[in-house]
């Protein structure tokens, strides 16, 4: 009898391990990655003048985490963190803007330097085969890109070139605060190594979400991914699914996992598209919690 349990057990195609994936939730997507970037925006909210103590901000950044699953390219977060940041600062509007857009910026250099990292280390296994090395190329192309303007805008804002612009060209005063602005960030270099710390451990929290959900259905008999094959790819995922073709990269994300995992460590593409699911929908719990904060947001945010 219990050898034909045991026989039964081996046929099951995967199982799902609930403990690794309670501590993938619960550890990783929010202790870690929404404290980061929650502790990461205030910062950067005080330096521009804008307090606003855990509570307020807390329920700001859930709220954004909850609009950005489910619009495509995340713009529907930061419209919503601008929306509440504005009714609570209406005096400092270029201020509040400028930190979310310096929040997108750190994120963009933090994937930069990630996926840098990743080629560096692992470009012999990266480009193993054609498609996984077009989906790297293509990453980095993107990268650059995004890089290039944003070395542009602060060439500008450094050089005073700003302040040359025709006095009759419309919105020339936003403009110029928002350099301003934008310089005020320049002159606290310790500070901002300090978020970009921060936000290394954020998104390396949030790539670990997905390892944990591979483990959590890792086939008895078959290859997983191991944690450095998940944080080598998730840069250049994440950089993928970042442009606003999909709502919140569905599809996307599972087809990349698909070629990437699947080329690269042979994990089964079923395996490999229900692991990104998996992380993503761990995702979308700690987004319906948004969602409620967002229902009663008159009450608490406003205090």
């Amino acid at each position: 009898m219990s050898s034909t349990i045991r026989k039964d057990e081996h046929k099951s195609p995967m199982r799902c391990d609930m403990p690794a994936l309670a501590g993938s939730s619960s550890v990783w997507s929010v202790t870690a990655r929404l404290r980061c970037w929650l502790r990461r925006w205030q910062i950067l909210l005080r330096l521009q003048g804008i307090r606003l103590g855990w509570l307020q901000a807390g329920g700001i950044v859930m709220i954004g985490l909850s609009f950005s699953l489910f619009l495509p390219g995340g713009i529907g977060g930061d419209a919503m963190r601008l929306y509440f940041i504005f009714q609570l600062a209406p005096r400092r509007k270029i201020g509040a803007t400028l930190s979310i857009v310096m929040d997108r910026l750190f994120g963009l250099f933090t994937v930069l330097f990630l996926a840098g990292m990743s080629i560096s280390l692992r470009f012999s296994w990266l480009t193993r085969s054609g498609t996984s090395r077009h989906i790297a190329y293509l990453a980095f192309v993107l990268l650059g890109g995004s890089l290039a303007f944003v070395v542009l805008v602060f060439w500008l804002a450094s050089s005073s070139s700003l302040y040359r612009f025709p006095k009759a060209l419309p919105l020339r005063n936003v403009v110029v605060q928002s350099g301003e602005a934008l310089l005020r960030y320049r002159s606290h270099l310790g500070v901002m190594m300090l978020v970009f710390l921060i936000t290394i451990v954020a998104h390396l929290a949030y790539y670990t979400n997905y390892y944990c959900a591979g483990e959590a259905l890792r086939m008895s008999k078959g290859h997983a991914a191991s944690l450095a094959d998940i944080l080598s790819i998730m840069p250049l995922v994440d950089t993928i699914i970042s442009v606003p073709i999909s709502i919140g990269g569905l599809g996307v994300r599972e087809t990349l996992f698909q070629e990437l995992l699947g080329n690269l460590a042979y994990v089964p593409p079923a395996l490999a598209a229900f692991a990104a699911s998996l992380g993503y929908a761990i995702q979308v719990f700690w987004g319906l919690v948004g969602a409620a904060i967002f229902l009663a947001s008159q009450k608490f945010i406003h205090r």
